[in-house]
């Protein structure tokens, strides 16, 4: 009997790896059961959950360890100080033990065969993405997915990452090396954008053209519906918001131009020229800019679903609008 169910643990550890999800929670009291019945609901038969609470004031934690008692592969996690939601995801990719890592917000509806898929197709890639359904925050779908608003593709080139990332957390699972090799996150770049940055240099981004997420649209998200921004800073007047945001991209820049790997001569060279028109916002730079924007729109904007006359506009209005 102990050597049928040893027999049985290695055959499902070799065809089915350990696949880690990794949840960061904060006050998401609100919609988290729902997305707990949708792991737990999960076909893929050899998962992890880690969960990392970021000191919740609601009850977010007492919800995880009902669930806890039920499923034995749950292991929550309770910070001692808030970290952020980057730091916070960055810690608990740093807890798992499987051989693939999967992201997890609190707020979305998972698929049942999200993994199963997803791990069937990753093949040698470092990180693969799926579609997803854009919802209310009842879960009733709006009529469109993620693909509909921009363009879902295999990505090789970080330069097709640079300006705009539209590969969101929930959708993603990732090697566990690969992920090793990314951090630190950085706090000015959102996690899920360095990673997509980074993936390019270790063999590519692969798309899974699947509806594997019910993406849930609400006023609380960290970020809103697909392309829109932060809301954190809505409170901030708009000079402010300004600068703040000119001085994230100004950082933003120059790391994504520092974590380019030397042996990519080209992109090197064209980051270099990228990280110089950022360097104060002047009318030669603005123009510098406007004209790289040119040159490169089609690694630049990869990710917009945009007409070539869009396109055009899109480069010419960089002269004055900063990305």
């Amino acid at each position: 009997m102990n050597i049928n169910q040893s027999e049985t643990q290695n055959h499902v550890n070799s065809e089915f790896p350990l696949v880690s999800i990794v949840m960061a929670t904060y006050n998401g009291n609100k919609y988290l059961a729902q997305q707990m019945e949708s792991i737990v609901a999960q076909s893929y038969p050899n998962i992890e959950v880690i969960i990392v609470d970021d000191r919740s004031t609601d009850d977010t934690v007492e919800i995880l360890q009902r669930f806890q008692q039920q499923y034995s592969f749950l292991k929550i996690i309770r910070n001692e100080v808030n970290l952020g939601y980057i730091k916070n995801f960055e810690k608990g990719c740093l807890l798992a033990n499987g051989e693939l890592i999967a992201l997890c917000d609190q707020d979305d509806y998972w698929h049942s065969d999200k993994i199963k898929n997803m791990q069937a197709a990753i093949g040698n890639y470092p990180l693969i993405y799926c579609d997803s359904i854009l919802c209310d925050e009842h879960l009733k779908p709006l009529g469109v997915n993620i693909s509909d608003r921009v363009n879902s593709i295999d990505f090789n080139s970080c330069l097709q990452q640079v300006v705009f990332c539209r590969i969101y957390g929930h959708a993603t699972l990732m090697t566990k090396f690969f992920l090793q090799q990314a951090v630190p996150f950085l706090e000015v770049i959102p996690h899920d954008w360095w990673l997509c940055y980074r993936a390019t240099f270790y063999g590519g981004i692969k798309y899974l053209p699947e509806q594997l997420v019910s993406y849930r649209q609400h006023a609380a998200n960290i970020f809103g519906v697909v392309g829109s921004k932060s809301r954190k800073h809505n409170k901030i007047n708009k000079a402010e918001r300004n600068r703040l945001e000119m001085s994230r991209i100004r950082t933003r820049m120059n790391a994504f131009y520092n974590a380019c790997p030397d042996a990519l001569v080209k992109e090197k060279a064209v980051l270099k020229k990228l990280v110089k028109t950022y360097q104060n916002f002047s009318l030669v730079n603005n123009f510098q800019r406007m004209m790289l924007f040119f040159k490169y729109q089609d690694q630049f904007l990869a990710s917009k679903k945009r007409s070539a006359i869009r396109r055009y506009l899109f480069c010419l209005k960089m002269f004055v609008i900063i990305k």
